[in-house]
């Protein structure tokens, strides 16, 4: 429900009624208080400074080819003045406060180059219904129920994480289903990858689309041949349509929820982020972002690929703290929805015909022409923006890499090497075609192990055995990143690096193309200096280098061992940045402030 829930019912409600004022209201003033009393505490137990200069010593993975190991690292002002045998010298001469680590094994700070920030952290307020909490479409149905009468960050009722693929009995509620539970208040459901949505008629006439329409064929809303919609909203542009209509929540709400997101993705391990499109319902995410990764209490860097409509408002360039890099496109959908432009169409089964709807001859929609893209990439790669493009299916792929073929043989760039982004059937002439435009490969291997079970019934035993192909895009000596996507996942950097060299599903039951499963050594260098590489900041972070910024993870043991043996006992223990430890526990007094701000905003309600 969010630290900042606000009043869920409906608007026509009698306004008198202690279920519509008086309960919620006090409810929230009582978590308000709950979260103060919590935050001060924390205050009270944190430190007010830290060393500047020190040394760690203990075991430590450089990701540096010519010293992968080292046992000291001296850290000055953030920056890294030496490892090994210097660092000892320094501490001793110095007499520098040395920091030991004992049997726990320090590496560079862990990279998430693909994920949104700010949807995850606004959606992880929303009502859940994933796989990841519910077994059956009953018990979600249960829950909708519940909650439909509830309270939620806005007068909408949004729940996310419908996930068919992963539940078995999940068939798409009918637009008469979700009428059943609120015929007033606006409901919608996001599945999991986002690229579906369901709504029942309350949430369609707020958007202002028409229930029957026989002459609209808007793209994405589905209706049947009367024209009536059927309650189903497909793929990014619709979805953006009927959401953009949704009032937003108390913008200091919004942005509290951000800030506990950050520390979600540093508790994980992380200190640097990528964001591929800032996706999200606040009055300008990017601005958000800057501001709270500029703050010296950030746990993390971020460095931000603009939607289309965000390049105005949002030059490229930045700090090490934050910095826009690029921009982000999508050109296909997601394998789950029917959205991957594969080359084949989907495979012949009671998943893809009876639960998804998928018939087995659909190959999924392109989002742009070639021409489309004729009229946008050369332009932005002129000047100098690195372009991150949503890659599922082989033909999208082959888009792609036809329009940087064409734009780097019209203005060759060598150095602005643009993404290729999750790339479930890349082939092995596709990467050849990368490799030589040097542009970086991102996998997002969650799909291996939340999907692993389903993908021979998605796509067929053929080509789940070259699915996600990271081993041949390293062999290829191409730059390569895993990814979460978050909220398409939940943020667990150990769980990606594990599923990266196991290539196992949630279940145990299933090896997705075994083949291709990597070695520790590289699932930890995707992690760091490849996500850092994809980035373009290699020279900054990504390894433990003199001369790098100080930017590390603990873990409570070896990761190489852990992933190696096959371990379930690897843990993250704490990150620094900029040579400062993450307080991952700690409130603030800014996020005291920005509490008290969205508790005015919902009284004056």
């Amino acid at each position: 429900m969010g630290l900042a829930p606000w009043i869920g019912a409906n608007k026509n409600r009698e306004k008198g009624t202690l279920e519509g004022i008086f309960m919620p209201k006090f409810f929230i003033t009582l978590l308000m208080l709950i979260l103060l009393v919590i935050a001060a505490g924390y205050l009270y137990l944190t430190p007010s400074s830290q060393e500047q200069e020190y040394v760690l010593m203990g075991t430590i993975l450089t990701m540096e080819a010519d010293q992968p190991e080292t046992n000291a690292v001296w850290v000055k002002n953030g920056v890294i003045q030496a490892v090994g045998q210097p660092a000892i010298v320094a501490a001793e001469t110095k007499s520098l406060p040395i920091i030991s680590l004992g049997e726990q094994v320090l590496t560079p700070g862990l990279i998430e180059p693909h994920t949104h920030p700010v949807a995850a952290a606004l959606l992880g307020a929303t009502v859940d219904v994933s796989a990841f909490t519910h077994n059956s479409r009953s018990e979600i149905m249960t829950t909708l129920k519940e909650a439909a009468n509830g309270f939620a960050l806005t007068p909408w009722l949004i729940s996310f994480g419908w996930d068919p693929v992963a539940i078995d009995d999940l068939d798409s509620p009918t637009l008469e289903e979700l009428d059943a539970l609120s015929s007033d208040r606006p409901i919608v459901i996001l599945t999991q990858m986002m690229h579906e949505a369901y709504l029942n008629s309350a949430a369609f006439k707020a958007a202002g689309v028409k229930i029957i329409d026989k002459e609209d064929h808007t793209e994405g809303f589905i209706r049947d041949q009367k024209g009536k919609l059927t309650g189903t909203v497909r793929e990014v542009a619709a979805i953006s349509k009927i959401v953009s209509a949704a009032p937003s929540a108390p913008e200091n709400a919004s942005e509290l929820l951000l800030r506990l997101q950050y520390k979600k993705y540093a508790k994980a391990g992380y200190t640097t982020i990528g964001v591929t499109g800032a996706v999200g319902r606040l009055t300008d995410p990017v601005a958000s972002l800057r501001k709270i990764s500029r703050e010296d209490i950030s746990p993390l860097r971020t460095f931000v690929y603009l939607l289309p409509n965000q390049v105005e408002a949002h030059p490229l360039g930045g700090d090490d703290r934050f910095k826009v890099l690029g921009l982000k496109l999508w050109l296909d959908g997601s394998p789950f929805t029917g959205g991957a432009a594969f080359e084949d169409g989907y495979h012949d089964s009671e998943l893809t015909k009876h639960r998804l709807g998928i018939p087995h001859t659909h190959r999924g929609d392109l989002n742009y022409t070639l021409n489309d893209l004729r009229k946008i990439i050369p332009s932005y790669h002129a000047k100098g923006y690195q372009i991150a493009l949503h890659v599922q299916g082989e033909r999208a792929i082959e888009e792609a890499l036809t329009i940087f073929e064409e734009v780097q043989k019209t203005a060759p760039t060598p150095g602005l090497r643009h993404r290729l982004e999750h790339n479930a059937l890349i082939t092995a002439d596709q990467l050849d075609r990368a490799k030589a435009l040097n542009m970086s490969t991102g996998f997002f291997v969650d799909h291996v192990y939340f999907y692993g079970d389903a993908l021979p019934h998605l796509i067929g035993p053929e080509r789940t055995a070259r699915y996600m192909p990271v081993k041949t895009a390293l062999e290829k000596n191409i730059a390569v990143s895993l990814h979460g996507d978050h909220p398409a996942t939940p943020v667990n950097a150990i769980r990606v690096m594990k599923t990266a060299t196991q290539r196992l599903s949630k279940s145990g039951k299933t090896l997705t193309a075994a083949d291709q499963a990597i070695t520790a050594e590289q699932a930890l260098f995707a992690m760091t200096i490849g996500g850092a590489m994809q980035l373009g900041q290699q020279e900054k972070i990504g390894s433990i280098k003199k001369g790098k910024l100080a930017d590390f993870t603990l873990f409570n043991k070896s990761p190489l061992l852990s992933l190696k043996n096959k371990s379930d006992d690897l843990l993250v223990v704490k990150t620094w940045k900029a040579g400062q430890e993450t307080d991952v526990h700690a409130l603030t007094w800014e996020h005291i402030k920005l509490g008290l701000s969205a508790l005015k905003e919902i009284l004056a309600e």
